[in-house]
């Protein structure tokens, strides 16, 4: 359209010769009025014109014009696109999106179920409901949604890369996907073209593996029954637990909110660590509480100044050693314990930040997720590092469960009280993070649990992803480049292989003479008193202790030449 003609051009034009005489300035001024008027009847008669086409052409459009036919009308409407970044930065949904750009995963798709949720510009509405010649439309975020009073989000990949297709039915709505596959569930195959499409468990991989199937419960130490057991110390004892942990979450919680971690004595030289490392860089720790799982590793925590509580009833059954490798029997063990030290401060409505003890700290992590002045953060109920793996089991969220923040409410109060129900399911697939994922994905759905996994690209929150698999991001790390809140030694077999890598990081800060020794051992015999932080001076070193392991993961300084590759066709980091 174009801009307006002036009133005196259109004085001087076609105009001119009826208006000549009216000179005075009442006239002037009500002859601009006039004209006014007359070019606004002209525009809304043109738009009105043009409506009238676009609504002539919707009604009067052959059948193979539509971009659905009617047979749908009831769930497609129209389609547009949108770009897959701008959708997410516009909506956080709380899964971690990986960018689209470049991927053959650029944009989604918006499908309209009622003609009522079509954006409000007709010509955009035209384009989303008629094929015409130009492909399905790509919309702004804004312009997309508008209309749309509720939207149903659905994140799909191919796992596998498996020649998939995705069936959308008008019927009663569900909240749940199906997933079907050509493979016999008996046998346990892999994808076999001969075979009938049939129902599958969501956690089967095309490859013929089950990655979630249902605990047994068919003789004396089943998971179902060895379950019941704990569950029924657990119920037995958790008023007492409660009321002892009233006071002492009293003095610990600052701003209504704890730090939690547990430990067995086989994993306490990483707690130690943990702790001397965060005190030789200045971090106040009076907000740390420790949930040993047995007397030993209550003595070192103790001896390092961090508040504990032992509860002797549900975790003196966890063996002491260390786990040598993911999903052992000691590893599973401490999953349990896992369960409870973060179930018990959010029953008490205090909000938790749960960590492995495998992390260091470069600044305090708390305030981060405390700042309310940021909806990224402040309107979620649970937060997690992203774990790094895209595999299906941990669909659909690959929510890292070694460092999270969780707010205490109704919610997350029964989202771990679930999780505790479901550990069984712990035991039967060796992994609690497993089945944490599982059990945020149902209550996301069924109570509306707003989940937030933190971008596997973004520096925050870096772990053993970035450490094994991002070369440049390492490197910036270890130079002090980055804007990291935390390193969590992850994606590491054993305990063995942790201390190692963070010794060659800079990241190692206990004496050798207190490494898996247990508080007598280092101090002799008595008793260590709360607050004493007898053990700082004797086995917190004053700076990081450097060493050389492995010349193709990441270090402070180059290792080239110094010890094996512990990769097979690893390549020197420098």
């Amino acid at each position: 359209m174009h801009a307006p003609m002036s009133v005196g051009n259109m004085m001087q034009g076609n105009l001119g010769s009826t208006i000549e005489t009216k000179r005075s300035a009442v006239d002037c001024q009500k002859l601009e009025e006039e004209l006014i008027e007359i070019q606004l009847k002209e525009e809304l008669a043109k738009h009105n014109k043009i409506s009238d086409a676009a609504k002539s052409n919707n009604n009067d459009m052959k059948p193979q014009d539509r971009r659905f036919p009617k047979t749908m009308e009831k769930f497609a409407n129209g389609i547009a696109r949108v770009n897959k970044d701008k959708l997410g930065d516009f909506f956080d949904f709380g899964n971690p999106l990986s960018k689209g750009k470049g991927t053959g995963q650029e944009d989604a798709l918006i499908i309209y179920h009622s003609k009522g949720a079509l954006p409000t510009d007709e010509s955009v509405a035209h384009s989303v409901t008629v094929n015409d010649g130009n492909g399905i439309p790509l919309l702004e975020p804004q312009t997309a949604t508008e209309n749309c009073d509720a939207m149903n989000v659905v994140f799909t990949a191919n796992p596998g890369n498996a020649r998939q297709c995705t069936a959308l039915i008008g019927n009663f709505e569900s909240y749940h996907i199906q997933r079907w596959m050509r493979v016999d569930t008996v046998k346990t195959t892999a994808i076999d073209p001969d075979l009938p499409l049939q129902l599958v468990s969501r956690g089967y991989a095309a490859r013929g593996k089950a990655n979630f199937y249902a605990p047994p419960s068919d003789s004396e130490y089943s998971p179902v029954r060895r379950h019941w057991g704990q569950l029924k110390t657990f119920l037995q004892n958790v008023d007492k637990v409660l009321e002892e942990l009233t006071p002492i979450l009293k003095k610990v919680a600052r701003n209504n909110a704890v730090v939690v971690m547990t430990v067995n004595m086989g994993q306490s030289s990483l707690l130690m660590n943990f702790a001397c490392s965060a005190r030789r860089r200045g971090f106040d720790l009076g907000n740390v509480l420790v949930f040993p799982t047995d007397l030993e590793s209550k003595k070192l925590a103790e001896g390092l100044g961090l508040a504990t509580y032992y509860d002797e009833s549900n975790m003196s059954a966890i063996p002491i050693g260390e786990a040598r490798r993911y999903g052992d029997k000691i590893f599973r063990s401490m999953m349990y314990a896992k369960v409870l030290c973060v179930l018990y401060p959010l029953l008490l409505n205090y909000d938790v930040l749960f960590q492995d003890v495998d992390i260091v700290w470069y600044k305090d992590p708390v305030p981060f997720f405390q700042d309310s002045s940021d909806p990224k953060v402040a309107n979620f109920d649970v937060l997690f590092q992203h774990d790094g793996s895209d595999s299906v089991r941990y669909a659909p969220y690959s929510a890292n469960s070694g460092f999270y923040y969780v707010r205490s409410n109704k919610r997350s109060q029964y989202l771990f009280t679930s999780l505790l129900y479901h550990s069984d399911l712990i035991i039967t697939w060796d992994s609690h993070q497993q089945v944490l994922i599982q059990v945020l994905a149902e209550h996301s759905s069924l109570f509306g649990l707003n989940v937030k996994i933190f971008s596997r690209d973004t520096e925050y929150f870096p772990g053993g992803w970035q450490f094994h698999q991002r070369k440049d991001f390492m490197k910036r790390l270890s130079k002090g480049e980055t804007d990291s809140y935390i390193f969590h030694m992850s994606w590491t077999e054993n305990k063995d292989n942790k201390l190692l890598f963070l010794r060659q990081l800079g990241q190692w800060f206990v004496e050798e003479q207190c490494v898996g020794k247990s508080a007598e051992e280092i101090l002799g015999s008595g008793e260590i008193q709360e607050g004493a932080s007898l053990l700082v001076e004797p086995c917190c070193a004053a700076e990081a202790l450097v060493s050389c392991h492995y010349p193709d993961k990441p270090s402070v300084h180059s290792c080239k030449g110094k010890g094996e590759n512990i990769d097979k066709h690893g390549r020197s980091f420098w």
